[in-house]
């Protein structure tokens, strides 16, 4: 059987399995006889169900076999490139190096231009400051400039952060001109209970770094602080976990109708283990 080349947008893809799966199935479609065997056999494989293997989920993939992977798929230097870096983001195994591959994968234009809106999603919770500028700009006072944010903020941010921050939140209709000021889009920015993604992850990594450094600049009436060490029944933690999710739940639905705040706050909860399961 004649080789042909199976043409398929890498870049549109945040799972190597996926683009796996999608590619096979056009080969199949536009070359005769394509199976597995046929592939495994071009890209250097002694097993005929490897590439099955991995799609499936069965079998990750080592540098060695990525590289047979990328001769069988046929693919460019720049489209190896981002396969190489969108497999080891899905293998990672911590959230440095999710991150790190993330931020790689971030790099590739093509990659940009096929997920503008995720792009902007990582540069929005990449710093604590953008939730808070959303909040900022539906204050009655707001000014429209971002010299009148830099002088609200606390840390300090510069007026050139302020403003692309301000480009940033309307690119992500996150908020709308109205007249001469702003409203929100809607009332809400939440991250949700259970969103594990890397760019949520090093969002809340911020925002401990931020009660770090505000801490002992801000004096015991202007913050509340306090901490609880518990010893727990296995069972009840699912019960606290509730508890914290309703009542995060039940502060958001009390200041969802304050449209043209007064100040900002921020509220941090943190639950998790500090032994080592038995």
């Amino acid at each position: 059987m004649a080789k042909q080349k199976t043409t398929i947008n890498i870049f549109g893809y945040r799972d190597y399995r996926a683009y796996l799966k999608d590619w096979f199935a056009r080969a199949k479609e536009t070359q005769r006889g394509f199976s597995h065997r046929y592939f495994c056999k071009q890209a250097g494989f002694n097993t005929s169900n490897f590439l099955m293997l991995v799609m499936s989920g069965k079998r990750n993939l080592t540098d060695h076999s990525v590289t047979r992977v990328v001769k069988g798929l046929g693919l460019g230097r720049q489209e190896e490139e981002f396969f190489r870096n969108l497999v080891y983001f899905n293998q990672s195994r911590t959230n440095d190096e999710q991150s790190l591959y993330f931020e790689r994968l971030l790099q590739c234009k093509k990659f940009t231009e096929a997920t503008p809106i995720e792009a902007k999603q990582y540069e929005y919770y990449s710093a604590w400051y953008h939730p808070v500028i959303r909040e900022l700009v539906c204050s009655a006072d707001f000014d429209g400039t971002p010299e009148w944010l830099a002088k609200r903020l606390y840390p300090t941010v510069s007026p050139q952060l302020c403003k692309k921050s301000m480009e940033i939140l309307l690119e992500l209709g996150f908020i709308k001109k109205k007249g001469r000021g702003y409203e929100q889009s809607s009332a809400i920015v939440s991250t949700g209970a259970e969103l594990t993604s890397v760019i949520v992850h090093n969002y809340h990594k911020s925002i401990l770094e931020l009660s770090k450094a505000v801490m002992d600049k801000l004096s015991t009436k202007d913050r509340d602080v306090s901490t609880l060490t518990l010893g727990v029944k296995k069972n009840r933690i699912a019960q606290i976990r509730a508890r914290i999710k309703d009542f995060r739940k039940e502060i958001l639905g009390m200041v969802s109708a304050d449209t043209e705040p007064d100040e900002v706050v921020q509220l941090n909860m943190q639950f998790y283990p500090v032994t080592r399961k038995g």
